[in-house]
């Protein structure tokens, strides 16, 4: 995949949401990236400068619009915490909020279509406050899972530097809650 240039500081959510987002899926699909046919999401940021979006994808190409909809994967988190994802400050990257296409992984939508619960990530940084993120499927609050691990692990899990179960293994992130739901999700990524 091309590197995308870097946001500006000023990004809108709107400007994020309605225009970069889909930009950037139909350059994915472009060349040839394994990208869903069908799929809805969400987004919901909460604090100053939040709100909702609802993004639907139909014949590989997406539309987004601000409101709310019923979607597959709803994300939930503060402006703040997206805004640092979406920058790459504060340990975040735009990875936490939208994982890497990598060689070889499958387009799971239909598998994640069938998901009902939550996910809530308390990702831990040095001096501050974590970052959260609640992705639900389906819109279903139950079952419900946390899991616990260091922001940078979690990047790194998600850019295919470090392997999940090893990191679970090791005690570097820790799983609270509906195991057996866990598994599913952590099973889509594999």
């Amino acid at each position: 995949m091309a590197e995308q240039p870097p946001l500006p500081d000023d990004v809108t959510p709107e400007q994020f949401f309605e225009h970069l987002l889909p930009m950037g899926f139909a350059a994915q699909a472009h060349e040839g990236a394994n990208v869903p046919s069908e799929f809805t999401m969400a987004w919901t940021l909460t604090g100053d400068g939040g709100g909702q979006w609802f993004a639907e994808i139909r014949d590989r190409q997406m539309s987004v619009r601000k409101g709310a909809g019923d979607a597959v994967l709803t994300f939930t988190l503060s402006a703040d915490d997206w805004r640092d994802a979406v920058l790459a400050r504060n340990g975040a990257s735009p990875t936490v909020l939208l994982p890497q296409q990598r060689p070889g992984r499958p387009d799971n939508t239909p598998r994640v279509k069938m998901l009902k619960g939550t996910v809530a990530q308390e990702l831990a940084r040095e001096g501050m406050e974590p970052f959260r993120l609640e992705m639900t499927f389906n819109g279903s609050a139950t079952p419900r899972a946390v899991v616990k691990v260091k922001l940078a692990d979690f990047v790194a899990m998600q850019e295919g530097r470090l392997n999940g179960q090893e990191a679970f293994m090791t005690g570097r992130l820790r799983i609270e809650g509906d195991m057996a739901f866990m598994m599913q999700v952590a099973a889509l990524t594999a």
